[in-house]
């Protein structure tokens, strides 16, 4: 052997002895023998050392150091470089094995490519000897070549899980070594103990290479890894990961302050940091016993900080969402002395939603409430708020960092409550109620809409809001029904209050006076967003029909931005095909001024949503004295003694036709329902917002705001859910129709194909008949037969079938010779 080896392997060992043979033998079998194993035995109480003992006396390639007490698989692997001989390292784990070629392929390229790293392929092989899987897709190279500053941030992406298994790669013992300096000589790490040499050993590197051969087989359920956790000492085990990754923060942060771009460092390492706790997270989850498992995430919590485990739940493990929430709910804070309010939502871009909160931020200030905004995106603007309020963007690539800097401006704003108006819209919203716990601050939830609106919407996003509720100091919503809903559901810090004015309504004059009908044909508006699901914008077209066939002389502008699922141009065919284009204006989205002139014009408002929870567009209507016919929607607190709204069955254009014409045809009627509109709109206007508002804050809204379920409320929700859910059915009745008659559609295509080429071979047929008959006509004389054969060919020619079998069969022969071609 010689002095010096061109490798040496570093095994540490700890109770191996049922696998180090195998791990030993695979070392023996490379194909470069110029190497050295350095197994460094953890004080194991097994067999281990002897099986090691008896392969040193056959081969002197072999060499063993003893810990006399356990220190760790990361003091063994030091313990093995510091005393490897070799000027390049590989690691082998006692019970996984090397490819025979491991070696001489690894070095060669790190020889060729002058690396100080080379990363190579992994086998993750189960217990039943299958391989594949994504945990070993994780595991494969994924760069060819790295330099410099840009190894880390590749090998350790922010956001991406962390793979830091030390045994990947080939290294130079010179970044090893760097790997282990400054850090204690006597730190014992149980669990994840190579990432923290792994993320040191890349920063300390100049050049990664790699090459796609799997040259590691990692054999899993082996040793520790995959097993159940059945007590608070064996899930401390994997609790010492995040002790692994935290032991190298301040050496981390030191090399930073040296790095050519040192934020791009720091970021790898608190991603890979977030990372580790989520996966001990994924541990709580499926492998520790389901009564440990709360106990287990205080540990974490205390350990790792309360708000890194929701930052990491949220990249790393969302399933764990469900046990943070509850636990969180445990400690929702509840402030009275309130100073400064976080008002929180997606953006600022058109919506009622986005209305809401800028007409908020109004009434809080003017209660003399300092008032923060924080939205997700800022991009595309259209609202503008008050200018005491101050509006930050929430930063950030991932949700861990978004959770991290809305934390941050939690503390660094010293606000005393967070509005969150996102509730019912997206599921990100209990992160942000957790992370703002996590500093003391408790959140209320603003819902934009009925209770049944997930029922309707077809989604379990009602199962998912009802288990997070409770994260939250308060439940705002919008009428009685909701907070009778919400509170037979088990939800009892729920309250119902109306909306702020939208700066529409509060740009006009403070008194407006009631309408007479103008003369001409009556002036219909609608506006909002093209939306078809819930504002059912379509039906306006058939009221419009309806309309005709009453003979109302009418015009109907809608006002408003297209949607996914609607547009103008869909709205004007539609008009088109019914013959009523010409009495319909599709204007568009307007803002401000224009949006006032044009409402102005109208003499009615019309509205066929499905679904509301208190829609501003009425109030804005009837402040201008315009009357509203509307399909029913018997919960919203806005209708209860409004005689300016008149009211159809859902689903009934003609119903709602026919109210239209009772006004257009009812000058005076149509004065006393503007007069009822100008009264409602008053008393909505009239009310105190800033101090209603204070009230919620303070903890002394008056009890009209906080009622209990009553009987009524139980059959009205009942009523509406079986409405929701025939309507459901409906709708999926006509999905699953369009799908079958799709499928017949595509049955039948298949017939005729299969019918066209029959009748093709029929053709051809009767060709080869003919020219043989043809042929022998002055012998046979079959003159007859010549002829009804000419017949036939000609009937079966004429066929529609045919046709189409011509096309279906010409076109693979048209492709054919497209391809000869290129």
């Amino acid at each position: 052997m010689p002095s010096i080896p061109s490798v040496s392997i570093v095994m540490p060992l700890f109770d191996d002895e049922e696998w180090v043979a195998s791990s030993l033998d695979s070392c023996l079998r490379q194909t470069l023998g110029d190497i050295e194993v350095i197994c460094v035995d953890d004080a194991s109480t097994d067999g281990t050392r002897a099986v090691v003992e008896r392969y040193q006396q056959a081969d002197d390639r072999i060499r063993l150091v003893q810990h006399p007490v356990n220190q760790s698989a990361f003091q063994a692997r030091r313990s093995g470089i510091e005393a490897a001989s070799a000027p390049y390292v590989m690691f082998l784990d006692g019970d996984d094995e090397l490819a025979p070629d491991a070696v001489r392929l690894a070095l060669d390229h790190a020889i060729s490519e002058q690396a100080d790293i080379v990363g190579f392929g992994v086998d993750v092989i189960a217990p039943d000897g299958a391989t594949g899987g994504r945990f070993e897709e994780s595991l494969q190279p994924q760069h060819r070549v790295l330099h410099e500053s840009d190894i880390v941030p590749a090998i350790f992406p922010t956001g991406k899980v962390a793979q830091g298994h030390l045994w990947r790669n080939l290294y130079k013992i010179e970044v090893l070594r760097e790997a282990y300096s400054e850090l204690p000589a006597d730190l014992v790490l149980q669990r994840a103990n190579d990432l923290p040499i792994t993320f040191r050993a890349f920063a300390a590197a100049s050049k990664y290479s790699s090459i796609g051969d799997r040259l590691y087989r990692y054999y899993f359920r082996r040793g520790i890894s995959g097993h159940r956790v059945d007590s608070l000492d064996r899930f401390g085990l994997y609790l010492g990961g995040v002790d692994s990754i935290d032991a190298i923060g301040t050496a981390v942060r030191a090399k930073s302050q040296t790095a050519p771009e040192p934020d791009r460092l720091v970021a790898s390492y608190e991603s890979a940091r977030l990372s580790i706790i989520g996966n001990v997270l994924n541990y709580c989850l499926k492998d520790v016993d389901q009564s440990l498992q709360s106990e287990c995430v205080e540990l974490l919590c205390a350990k790792a900080g309360d708000l890194d485990v929701v930052r990491a739940a949220a990249n790393y493990c969302p399933a764990a969402l469900d046990l943070l929430s509850s636990r969180a709910a445990e400690l929702v804070p509840n402030r009275t002395q309130v100073r400064s309010v976080l008002l929180i939502s997606g953006n600022l871009r058109t919506g009622g939603v986005q209305g809401v909160l800028v007409a908020q931020a109004k009434y809080l200030l003017d209660a003399g409430f300092a008032v923060t905004v924080a939205v997700e995106s800022l991009e595309g603007n259209v609202f503008a708020l008050p200018d005491a309020a101050l509006v930050i963007e929430i930063g950030g690539a991932t949700m861990a960092d978004k959770l991290k800097h809305f934390a941050e401006i939690c503390h660094d704003y010293e606000i005393d409550v967070v509005i969150n108006h996102h509730i019912l819209y997206q599921e990100r919203w209990p992160y942000y109620a957790i992370a703002s716990s996590t500093v003391g601050v408790p959140t209320i939830g603003w819902l934009h809409n009925f209770a049944l609106r997930t029922l309707m919407d077809f989604t379990t996003r009602g199962t998912f809001v009802r288990t997070h509720l409770p994260l939250l100091q308060k439940v705002v919503t919008l009428s009685a029904s909701d907070v009778a809903f919400w509170k037979l559901r088990g939800v009892p810090n729920v309250v119902y209050l109306p909306n702020p004015p939208s700066p529409v309504l509060g740009g006009l004059p403070a008194t407006m006076a009631q309408r007479t009908l103008s003369e001409g044909p009556i002036e219909l508006a609608w506006w909002g967003r093209l939306q078809q699901s819930t504002k059912q914008v379509r039906d306006l077209i058939g009221v419009a029909a309806e309309l005709r066939t009453l003979d109302v002389d009418f015009r109907l502008t809608i006002i408003g931005p297209d949607s996914t699922e609607l547009g103008a141009a869909q709205l004007v065919d539609e008009a088109r095909r019914l013959g009523i284009d010409d009495a319909l204006s599709v204007l568009g989205p307007l803002h401000g001024d224009d949006l006032v002139a044009a409402l102005s014009r109208a003499d009615l408002h019309v509205s066929t949503s499905v679904i509301e929870g208190y829609p501003l567009t009425l109030v804005e209507a009837q402040a201008l004295g315009i009357p509203v016919v509307m399909y029913d929607l018997p919960w919203l607190a806005y209708l209860q003694g409004n005689d300016g709204v008149l009211t159809a069955p859902q689903g009934d254009a003609l119903g709602l036709a026919t109210q239209i014409a009772s006004l257009a045809k009812d000058p005076s009627l149509y004065e006393s329902h503007s007069k009822a509109s100008v009264t409602i709109a008053n008393q909505v206007r009239s009310i105190d917002f800033s101090e209603l508002y204070a009230d919620l804050l303070r903890g002394t809204l008056a009890d009209q705001y906080d009622p209990e379920p009553s009987v009524e409320d139980a059959q009205l929700l009942l009523d509406w859910m079986v409405f929701y859910a025939d309507r459901n059915v409906r709708v999926q009745g006509r999905k699953v129709a369009r799908k079958e008659d799709v499928l017949q559609r595509r049955e039948q295509a298949v017939r005729q194909r299969e019918r066209a080429f029959w009748l093709a071979d029929q053709m051809r047929s009767h060709h080869r008949e003919l020219g043989s008959l043809i042929q022998g006509m002055p012998a046979s004389g079959d003159a007859a037969r010549v002829a009804k054969l000419t017949r036939e060919v000609e009937v079966l020619r004429g066929s529609v079938s045919f046709r189409v079998g011509r096309a279906l069969t010409a076109l693979p022969r048209r492709l054919r010779t497209l391809q000869k071609g290129a």
